[in-house]
């Protein structure tokens, strides 16, 4: 930000990303051919880091396939509606407040640097949490915090948009995507016998 204030800042980033769309939009496609969508869940981090999934989306789309990656906001959009659930139900209403006027002004920040990609992205309409917490509700519950939830109720969300295959990425032991693991056999035979991988990755060179 170098120190800019933030208004300023918010309208620098809003030029900044209108470039980079219309930079996006000028790269010349060799192929326009419509490819098989593959949508990736999994642990926020590794998911989102290239060095930490070793390319995984880049190997997706080396043998063909479209990635597609859930927004990290995603996680804080839930971390707010877990907040909301806790304050409600110890009655700390003062606070159930607070963090709703910090979450409206979260989500309007979101939905304006959003919508410069508008009519761009195939993929650009992201359901609400609580959408994806019905999306989810035939396997989790919301009670049952954590990444699972969101892994499981982001596949339907993406085969509901044509996906064709799912990956679940996660680090080596990691509870949340063990549970996801277990549960995607059940989800699959639910949806089509969708295909699926479960890739973990402990920070070795892997043959995933």
């Amino acid at each position: 930000r170098d120190n800019l204030p933030l208004l300023e800042f918010r309208r620098v980033l809003f030029r900044s990303l209108k470039k980079c769309r219309a930079r996006q939009e000028a790269v010349a496609v060799k192929n326009k051919a419509s490819r098989p969508i593959v949508g990736v869940v999994g642990e926020i981090y590794v998911r989102s880091n290239e060095f930490s999934n070793e390319n995984a989306l880049k190997a997706i789309e080396g043998f063909g396939g479209e990635a597609w990656l859930p927004p990290i906001s995603e996680w804080f959009l839930y971390t707010n509606e877990t907040n909301f659930m806790r304050a409600k139900l110890e009655g700390t209403w003062g606070e159930l407040a607070h963090l709703k006027l910090h979450h409206h002004f979260q989500e309007k920040d979101l939905h304006q640097l959003e919508a410069v990609y508008k009519g761009f992205l195939k993929n650009f309409h992201e359901p609400a949490i609580k959408e994806t917490f019905d999306y989810a509700d035939p396997y989790l519950d919301p009670s049952f915090e954590g990444e699972a939830i969101l892994s499981i109720g982001k596949c339907k969300d993406f085969i509901l948009k044509g996906a064709s295959g799912l990956v679940n990425i996660m680090p080596f032991t990691c509870m949340p995507g063990i549970i996801v693991t277990a549960l995607l056999k059940r989800f699959r035979d639910d949806n089509d016998s969708i295909p699926f991988l479960n890739l973990a990755y402990d920070g070795q060179e892997q043959t995933n």
